[in-house]
């Protein structure tokens, strides 16, 4: 089975919705195309949303600015891509924030996520939170940052202990 554009989708879509019965449950079903996908995809899917959407490049170095919106944004989208059979193709002329707009306005974001097996979604999101938990610990704690000035700058071990024992100090 091949990919359908979003237009194409739409345009069924709305043909569907017209329709009685259970017309618009046997659409959406046929447009899942896998009701599993394997753990390590998983992981690599969140690990991208992670750096699009709480990453910012300068040069060649990476900055943290997390954009909340986006991740869910891109969360939803990424379900919807690898779940169905419908093709995000970005250009000049469709954004992933132009097709959320164009499937959610109509319902279909809805339909479509109600029919991913809930253990996949919650799996799915479970992952991109502990992928946003190791980022905030791993490279925007206190320690991290320690860790990082000290790698940039070469800043003796002592110089470090000394900042740690002081923050302490001012904890308790």
């Amino acid at each position: 089975m091949g990919k359908i554009s979003v237009d194409a989708f739409l345009r069924q879509y709305n043909v569907a919705a017209k329709q009685k019965g259970s017309a618009m449950e046997n659409f959406i079903k046929q447009h899942i195309v896998t009701d599993y996908i394997n753990y390590l995809n998983k992981v690599v899917i969140c690990e991208g949303i992670i750096n699009a959407t709480c990453r910012k490049q300068d040069g060649d170095r990476s900055f943290i600015v997390f954009n909340s919106p986006s991740r869910y944004m891109f969360f939803v989208m990424k379900l919807i891509e690898n779940y169905t059979d419908i093709e995000l193709k970005i250009d000049d002329d469709h954004s992933i924030d132009y097709y959320y707009d164009e499937l959610n306005k109509i319902g279909a974001i809805d339909a479509l996520i109600a029919a991913i097996p809930p253990s996949e979604y919650a799996e799915f999101q479970t992952l991109l939170n502990m992928r946003l938990d190791d980022l905030t610990t791993n490279e925007y704690s206190v320690t991290a940052l320690l860790y990082n000035l000290k790698q940039e700058f070469s800043i003796s071990e002592e110089l470090i202990n000394s900042v740690i024992e002081e923050l302490k100090k001012q904890v308790e």
